[in-house]
């Protein structure tokens, strides 16, 4: 299973514990609610998933590695305490109350969320002492004597043992207690969150053309050679602060994230392609209709398709702004709409609801922006001020749409009607932003590039389109 299909099994396995009955009890209890177990090769995105499913579900999260624990920190420390038994009196050992639990509460209070996702990460790599507790804790939820909150929903991940040596095999009784997960590095999948995130086009460029090396790991006789797709994540994240502080991208700093020589040189030699080719895109030359094209009479297939998935890449990052932007005055638009019916009553609600969404995380970067502006609007009830923000939006996303026109002229006088370019048109179709702003303005270069190169599409972008203005 992938890690987007493992997303989907772990949101609905959430839902389903998190549904109550008409008198507000759990219909599944917490007994039977059987904890999530994803194994999967480290750095291929099981903490995201686990995090992103709570964001876009609007519950809490709180991700701990139980490696970093002993028994008395995971269960507690022991106390004695005096009770009473038939008239007696008698000195019992307790315990203080778990540190993991303790901070499933702090948690509660600071994200204030009643319910949320407590996840266990290298669960097959707890200590000897530490092992027994854990039947516990699958079962019952709880660690030691001390149960965790209602409402928060254990899961939990672990390495296959070929990439940990701390790794303990699970016997058939933890197994029968877990709804065990199998994740595989999948390109697809990948391709989608890297798209989501914003990574840095070297990257992505890189993996479309060579997905066999988003994930690869093997011994060698000076250990481990290997690159997983956290590593290509941090590494873009990297290359995109020393090129702000033009500092120069070199192989042992890109060996510092792909730890697998190789691949390491392959990157580099495709970095420096991306250099010279890629730097005509990198502003706004294109964009604006300044820069009619480049010559690439000489350049190598994989360099040509570096400039075509920059394209694709600057044509969707404009599509998500405007969209963005576009969506934020519709929201607003609808919220003083609902004022004039229900009262202020429905501004409140309006901006209490987008405060919820921007703190959970599971808005866009542009979205962010763009709902925190709105937000203030409905707040101050400032008719004048939203009627000002939707007449921005559509102007701004008519400049966005005619920036994807002059990028889709740049692209075919540079690249030529090939299959490079068939390619960075097809990828922007994957967007929905981008299908949704070609619909609403007026966009005669892509109908006419699309007619000429995408035989037989019409029908998928018109379904597309019904999908996206829903």
């Amino acid at each position: 299973m992938n890690i987007l299909e493992a997303k989907n099994e772990i949101k609905n396995t959430v839902r389903i514990y998190l549904d109550k009955s008409e008198d507000e009890s759990y219909v599944i209890p917490r007994e039977r609610q059987r904890p999530v177990l994803l194994i999967g090769a480290p750095g291929i995105g099981k903490t995201a998933i686990m995090s992103a499913v709570a964001a876009e579900l609007g519950i809490g999260f709180l991700g701990y590695t139980i490696t970093h624990h002993t028994r008395q920190s995971a269960v507690g420390l022991p106390f004695i305490s005096e009770r009473e038994f038939g008239g007696k009196k008698y000195s019992v050992t307790e315990y203080t109350m778990s540190e993991i639990v303790a901070e499933v509460y702090d948690a509660i209070e600071k994200q204030g969320k009643r319910e949320g996702i407590l996840f266990i990460d290298e669960i097959n790599c707890v200590s000897e002492t530490l092992a027994p507790a854990m039947l516990e804790l699958l079962q019952h939820k709880k660690f030691g004597t001390h149960l965790i909150p209602e409402g928060w929903i254990l899961t939990a991940a672990g390495n296959p043992e070929e990439y940990n040596k701390s790794v303990n095999e699970l016997d058939m009784v933890t197994l029968d207690r877990v709804k065990r997960i199998d994740v595989e590095p999948d390109y697809e999948a990948f391709k989608i969150y890297a798209r989501e995130r914003g990574l840095h086009e070297s990257v992505t460029c890189f993996l479309s053309l060579y997905n066999q090396y988003l994930f690869r790991a093997e011994r060698t006789a000076d250990g481990f050679a290997f690159v997983t797709p956290r590593g290509w994540e941090d590494l873009s994240e990297a290359i995109s602060e020393y090129e702000k502080f033009s500092i120069p991208v070199t192989l042992p700093f890109i060996s510092q994230y792909v730890q697998s020589p190789p691949i390491a040189n392959e990157f580099f030699g495709f970095y420096k392609a991306f250099e010279k080719f890629g730097v005509a895109l990198v502003g706004d030359g294109a964009e604006n209709g300044e820069t009619e094209s480049i010559d690439l009479s000489s350049a190598k297939f994989e360099e040509r398709f570096t400039v075509a998935e920059l394209i694709r890449s600057k044509a969707a990052k404009n599509a998500e702004k405007a969209m963005a932007k576009i969506r934020a005055a519709e929201y607003m638009e609808d919220a003083f709409k609902k004022q004039a019916t229900e009262g202020d009553g429905a501004l409140s609600a309006a901006t209490e609801k987008l405060a919820s969404d921007i703190a959970s995380g599971k808005l866009g970067r542009f979205e962010k922006a763009a709902y925190r502006r709105v937000a203030d609007i409905i707040y101050s009830a400032d008719r004048a001020a939203a009627a000002a923000f939707k007449e921005e939006s559509e102007e701004y996303g008519k400049k966005c749409a005619a920036r994807i026109e002059n990028l889709l002229k740049f692209g075919e006088r540079s690249l030529g009607k090939n299959q490079e370019f068939v390619s960075a048109v097809t990828g922007m179709l994957e967007s929905e932003n981008f299908v949704a702003l070609i619909t609403r303005f007026d966009c005669p270069e892509f109908y006419r590039i699309n007619s000429e190169l995408l035989v037989g599409e019409s029908d998928k972008i018109r379904e597309l389109a019904r999908k996206a203005t829903k």
